[in-house]
């Protein structure tokens, strides 16, 4: 097996920047210091620190549910712009309860560490809030919680929800997926993806729901970058329990990173055991209401992407121009870990991203 396919990683350093470069590589366990505005010249010309701020993308997302519910939910600050995203799918029933604010300006600021830091949006009719309380142990564990509240008024006639989830973050138990991976010149972004146990409840239409046990999982996602005028990136993620109770995730990325067969953040969670996998690349031969086809090169990862529920932005003003496709959905097909071992992909539910951001 290539050295390049192993899952054994190595601490991350204490920042993601340093001296003014970044912590280029893959690592398995998490920056304390996720700040970027440190970097130097990420240009070809000396910038200031007001500038490459405005040209930083930053945001916290998480997809999480069991065997019946899928929720997806972010706050992301494109600095022109603020987007703050919940979503919650009943598979059985096929109703979705949504709630969308689309902000001018960096309303919300996002934090430079996991270790007790909080991010929320208030609203008259929508409150959502992520907040991170981990801490480090002895030798490299670090480990904690990650609570996520929501809360959306009924008004015009749509349904009100509310619900409390709480993510359990250990990395004795889970290897997390952490990537700093560089675009260009001193540019790169850096990304923290693991799959962590879930529980928690969700309360809409007068019923409640509570969620706990080995199948209520979800998937998080602290991410920052100093993208390209035109940021374009294809994504899928979801997750699982197979037929013998192992716990199962994956995440693929084509994005706009320089050299993916060195540096890319695809990965499967086996039970808390990281394998990355190769660069893949996403074809939608019937567009992105039609099935998504992800492949790699080496015949580890065969999958298709059956979208089940349209979730899609558009924005196009004087100096923003977004097209986002970003389905919920089925899977087909396996992916094998390292030693090739065969997952079959039907006991996946996730989602996919088709984006487009010039701003």
């Amino acid at each position: 097996m290539p050295e390049s396919r192993k899952a054994a990683f190595g601490p991350a350093p204490t920042s993601v920047v340093s001296h003014g470069r970044f912590a280029t590589g893959r690592f398995g366990t998490l920056f304390r210091d996720t700040g970027m505005l440190r970097v130097g010249r990420p240009y070809h010309y000396p910038i200031p620190e007001f500038v490459k701020d405005l040209r930083l993308k930053e945001w916290q997302a998480f997809q999480f549910g069991d065997n019946r519910w899928y929720f997806f939910c972010s706050i992301y600050n494109a600095k022109l712009l603020t987007l703050v995203e919940f979503q919650a799918y009943d598979r059985s029933t096929k109703k979705r309860y949504s709630a969308r604010r689309v902000l001018p300006g960096a309303k919300i600021p996002v934090p430079d560490t996991l270790f007790g830091s909080s991010l929320r949006y208030s609203g008259k009719h929508l409150y959502l809030a992520f907040s991170a309380s981990l801490k480090s142990g002895p030798g490299t564990r670090q480990y904690g919680s990650i609570g996520i509240d929501i809360w959306k008024s009924d008004r015009r006639g749509s349904p009100g929800f509310e619900g409390k989830f709480n993510l359990a973050f250990d990395t004795d138990m889970c290897t997390p997926n952490v990537v700093c991976l560089p675009f260009g010149l001193n540019r790169s972004m850096y990304s923290a993806k693991l799959l962590l146990p879930m529980e928690g409840w969700f309360r809409s239409a007068g019923v409640e729901t509570a969620f706990s046990g080995p199948a209520s999982l979800g998937i998080m996602d602290d991410h920052k970058g100093y993208y390209p005028w035109r940021l374009r990136y294809d994504w899928v993620t979801g997750f699982g329990v197979d037929g013998q109770g192992h716990k199962i995730g994956f995440n693929l990325t084509d994005n706009q990173v320089r050299d993916q067969t060195k540096y890319n953040e695809n990965c499967i969670w086996i039970d808390g055991q990281l394998w990355p996998l190769p660069p893949v690349k996403v074809t939608r031969p019937n567009g992105p209401a039609g099935e998504w086809i992800i492949q790699d090169m080496e015949g580890l990862v065969d999958l298709v992407f059956v979208p089940e529920v349209p979730n899609d932005i558009r924005i196009r003003a004087i100096v923003i121009e977004s097209e986002y496709h970003g389905p919920f959905g089925s899977f087909k097909g396996e992916i094998k870990n390292g030693e090739g071992s065969r997952t079959d992909a039907s006991i996946f539910y996730g989602m996919g991203e088709q984006q487009y951001l010039r701003i």
